[in-house]
């Protein structure tokens, strides 16, 4: 479901960077084959894609996604182990360098597997604004505060994705266009309750094993959503989701050739 909310952003900031018909495209940190569908899309069937996954379960997922068409293929590997033959016209990912240790070395290896002149594109998400509905409405907030600590308690950066434009530098990279937007929302409707509900059921279970305590009242069941709708119509807020933070640039001959 959190990939559904995700698609279009995704699929504008592709388009806005430059991905285009008959493409070849490297999508690293691809897991189930979200993204990767999503630049086949935009490729069409004279470009390929190619996914990079180090999770086995993952890519047997996608590859099984993935059987009744020839653009898209994964791979079984390490980001920094991967090596090609080949040279990409694109390399995308997202979600995945606020997992790593070092975002920025771990980009540099497979940005060299990029044509000179190819594009660079990565989609990350920023959750360092708590301020997250006016008028205040409590239990959105205490929902949403339950992501962020999560992120806190495993070593990584609530507020990741305004980093990116000094990971694409550090990465030896030309300084990148970047653009930002957030989910905004109040009206009742399933989108941003159903994004919000849905996501703290699915962490449900890592918040317990983190230690992290529900706030006072707050039931994490099948009724989560419709329980956020009914408060935040109740205090007629406006409500916030995380902000998308997408950043491309092209890559040069001087990075390629290092």
């Amino acid at each position: 479901m959190q990939a559904y909310y995700f698609r279009p952003w995704t699929t504008q900031l592709f388009l806005r960077a430059g991905i285009g018909e008959g493409m070849s495209v490297l999508d690293i940190g691809s897991g189930p084959g979200d993204v990767s569908f999503i630049a086949a899309e935009i490729v069409g069937p004279q470009g390929s894609v190619v996914g990079v996954e180090r999770d086995p379960a993952a890519v047997e997922a996608a590859r099984r996604r993935a059987e009744h068409t020839d653009i898209v293929t994964f791979a079984n590997a390490e980001l920094d182990e991967f090596d090609s033959d080949r040279r990409f016209d694109a390399l995308v990912g997202r979600f995945v360098l606020t997992h790593l240790p070092d975002p920025a070395t771990t980009l540099h290896r497979p940005t060299r597997l990029v044509r000179p002149g190819g594009i660079v594109v990565m989609h990350e998400m920023d959750m360092g604004n708590l301020d997250v509905s006016f008028p205040r409405c409590q239990i959105w907030n205490d929902c949403y505060a339950l992501l962020v600590r999560l992120f806190q308690v495993h070593g990584l950066a609530p507020d990741f994705g305004r980093r990116l434009t000094n990971v694409f530098l550090d990465a030896g990279l030309p300084w990148p266009d970047v653009e930002s937007g957030a989910m905004t929302g109040g009206k009742p409707g399933p989108t941003l309750h159903a994004w919000l509900g849905s996501a703290v059921q699915a962490v449900e279970p890592l918040l317990v094993r983190a230690g992290i305590e529900l706030p006072e009242n707050l039931t994490v069941d099948d009724s989560l959503t419709e329980t956020l709708e009914r408060a935040v119509s109740a205090s007629r807020s406006l409500v916030m989701g995380n902000t998308h933070f997408g950043a491309w640039t092209r890559v040069d001959e001087s990075h390629r050739s290092e």
